[in-house]
């Protein structure tokens, strides 16, 4: 309800008051006159003309009246109370509303009123900004082209555009104004919302900086990644991912990666991609791609817009497993092909490998094979020399051992040789033990020590039990006077045949004096 209706509502009410008031005094001197018969009263006819009502009716008519009025009066109340809660609500959303808001004297140009984020934002108390006028919240030089703005102004609400605004210290920022008509306490007023866009451009700046100081940082890193939007379409690409797919920023941004690498669909790639995009899972695999025979660690996370992409080139790495595992199935293979047992243990003695030879060993003496034998599977008397070995290789000693066993009523002879395995920092990690069959060696050594003997026997006799004979022989023939023998022509012949004799003796003596034990 407005002003005017309000003031028309309670001059019927007072009209309707003033009526009851004079009913009833007129009420009250007829039921005097009667009652009290009072000569003093004036003399008052009851007639038609008058009052056509009987004192019953004057009654309820008083009556009515009183309620009407009550009414009336209660209804006034009511929209009073909710104007001013309106006009409270209207107060509190001005004021508490955190953009900048005031309401300027169209004519004047004072501040009329401002909101709590106003006086925040331009540095004024609400006293100071009442006793000033728009044109004193703008730089000198904005003044003319405001008061020109200001003359053809629509009467409605409008974006007033751009302007630049000065706080209480002097500082300038830009602003976007919109304003609209209205009144304020009876007087021709226009308000206006005020939008800092220093702040925006402000935060635009640093957003922008961050963008740009993010993909310099990612541009920095020597691992790949990219990004793409739920559309497959390249939104960022980096310089490694650059080298390592072979293409530019320039040809790749915005286009399909799977149009662009066609054959990139082929083997994980596209299956996983899409599992991280439809699931939003992370993802992690390594695949090739043949076409550029690049080996990728690929690290695929689901982001707000699709997926992002950080790969790890490791086609050297590929390359280098690859000849470890070439190298390792030739050593494989070498070590493989040989009878002699090859294994090696850690620190704690548990056998770590092994080749082919070592493992049929393993099952012959335990029945296991490499992945369920253990070392409680043997037994314990017969690998304690193992054992003490092993013990004696971590402290960094390289040594060989000869043993021999009895298998099949037969006599094999073993040599064994513990090397210790370092680690870069010069510490032993563990052995590596080598176990060769030297039966035949032993046997061989064996039969040329019984030869040795018989020729170091045989090597006696010549030198004592040949040569003493000879020796005699050539004794006697030193003692026989040729003159006197019918055989002086044998004899000498006889000496000299023993002379040689001797000599071949002294010969094989010498030459099997180094197989005569002292």
């Amino acid at each position: 309800m407005n002003t005017s209706q309000e003031n028309l509502a309670v001059s019927a009410i007072l009209t309707i008051r003033n009526k009851a008031h004079f009913r009833l005094r007129c009420t009250k001197i007829m039921l005097a006159g009667l009652v009290n018969k009072n000569p003093k009263l004036p003399s008052l006819q009851y007639t038609n003309r008058f009052y056509p009502m009987t004192v019953a009716g004057a009654v309820l008519a008083f009556v009515f009246v009183l309620l009407v009025g009550a009414m009336l009066l209660s209804r006034i109340a009511k929209l009073r109370r909710n104007q001013g809660s309106g006009t409270g609500d209207y107060n509190r959303l001005f004021d508490e509303l955190p953009i900048p808001m005031y309401i300027y004297d169209y004519l004047t140009f004072r501040f009329l009123a401002v909101n709590d984020a106003a006086i925040e934002q331009y540095g004024y108390s609400r006293e100071e900004f009442l006793n000033l006028k728009v044109t004193d919240i703008r730089p000198r030089e904005e003044i003319p082209a405001f008061l020109k703005f200001h003359e053809a102004i629509r009467k409605n609400r409008l974006d007033a555009g751009r302007w630049l605004h000065r706080n209480k210290e002097g500082r300038t920022f830009e602003v976007q104004v919109f304003t609209h008509d209205t009144r304020f306490e009876g007087r021709a007023a226009r308000q206006a919302l005020v939008f800092n866009l220093d702040e925006k451009i402000r935060a635009e700046t640093i957003l922008r900086e961050k963008s740009a100081e993010l993909e310099n940082m990612l541009d920095s890193i020597t691992d790949g990644f990219y990004a793409l939007n739920r559309n497959w379409e390249v939104t960022f690409i980096n310089r490694a991912a650059e080298r390592a797919l072979s293409c530019t920023k320039e040809e790749v941004m915005g286009k399909n990666l799977w149009d662009f690498f066609p054959r990139s669909r082929e083997g994980r790639f596209y299956a996983e991609y899409e599992r991280a995009m439809t699931e939003r899972v992370s993802v992690h695999f390594e695949e090739l791609y043949p076409p550029l025979g690049v080996w990728g660690s690929m690290n695929v996370y689901p982001t707000k817009d699709g997926i992002a992409v950080y790969f790890v080139d490791i086609t050297e790495q590929k390359k280098i497993q690859e000849k470890i595992y070439n190298d390792g199935q030739n050593l494989r293979a070498i070590i493989n092909n040989t009878r002699d047992l090859i294994w090696s243990v850690d620190r704690q003695s548990r056998i770590i490998t092994g080749n082919q030879a070592f493992w049929d060993r393993v099952q012959e003496l335990t029945g296991k094979n490499e992945a369920e034998v253990t070392n409680a599977d043997f037994e314990q008397e017969r690998v304690k020399l193992f054992f003490d070995s092993y013990e004696r290789a971590f402290q960094g000693e390289a040594f060989s051992v000869i043993r021999h066993r009895e298998s099949g009523g037969r006599l094999f002879y073993e040599e064994l040789s513990f090397n210790p395995i370092y680690d870069l920092q010069e510490k032993v990690i563990g052995v590596n033990c080598f176990l060769r069959d030297i039966t035949q060696p032993q046997e061989y050594l064996q039969r040329i020590e019984k030869q040795n003997a018989r020729l170091r026997e045989i090597a006696w006799i010549q030198s004592h039990l040949v040569r003493a004979p000879v020796a005699s022989i050539l004794g006697l023939a030193q003692l026989c006077n040729l003159d006197d023998s019918p055989n002086a022509e044998i004899i000498p012949m006889l000496k000299k045949s023993a002379e040689d004799l001797d000599k071949v003796i002294m010969n094989i003596t010498a030459l099997t004096d180094d197989l005569i034990e002292p």
